[in-house]
């Protein structure tokens, strides 16, 4: 089992001087999970990534593929997209169908238009 996922949770924790203890508090992991997890004996689930990227204050994407670690959670698009991902997998399978048709075609609509969102827009116009 691919066992660099595990070592990037463990250097992120230890960098930020975090226990297992910690993490079980936090996230809900048990510290024998993440021990498996850490070790490459086991992956954690979508909903374990989103909760040690927001433990370990850092993005799903540098969990699950080492890239840049610095794009924390305090950009609104990370949460944005986390929270879309967490509603998602609440919801049935009729309703996920749905809203990804709807998504599709709206993102095929601003495509054919050659724009952004209008909230994108705003969200990086007030960063701006």
């Amino acid at each position: 089992m691919d066992n660099m996922i595990g070592q990037r949770i463990k250097e992120r924790r230890k960098e930020l001087h975090i226990t297992g203890s910690q993490i079980k508090e936090l996230t809900g992991i048990s510290t024998g999970n993440l021990s498996d997890i850490e070790n490459g004996k086991s992956l954690p689930s979508s909903i374990s990534v989103i909760e040690l990227s927001k433990a370990l204050k850092c993005s799903t994407d540098y969990i699950l593929l080492g890239k840049t670690r610095t794009s924390e959670l305090d950009n609104n698009s990370d949460i944005r997209v986390e929270k879309l991902i967490s509603c998602f997998e609440k919801m049935s399978e009729y309703d996920q169908e749905d809203l990804l048709m709807t998504a599709e075609m709206k993102a095929n609509k601003d495509a054919k238009k050659g724009t952004v969102s209008s909230s994108t827009s705003k969200d990086n116009n007030a960063i701006a």
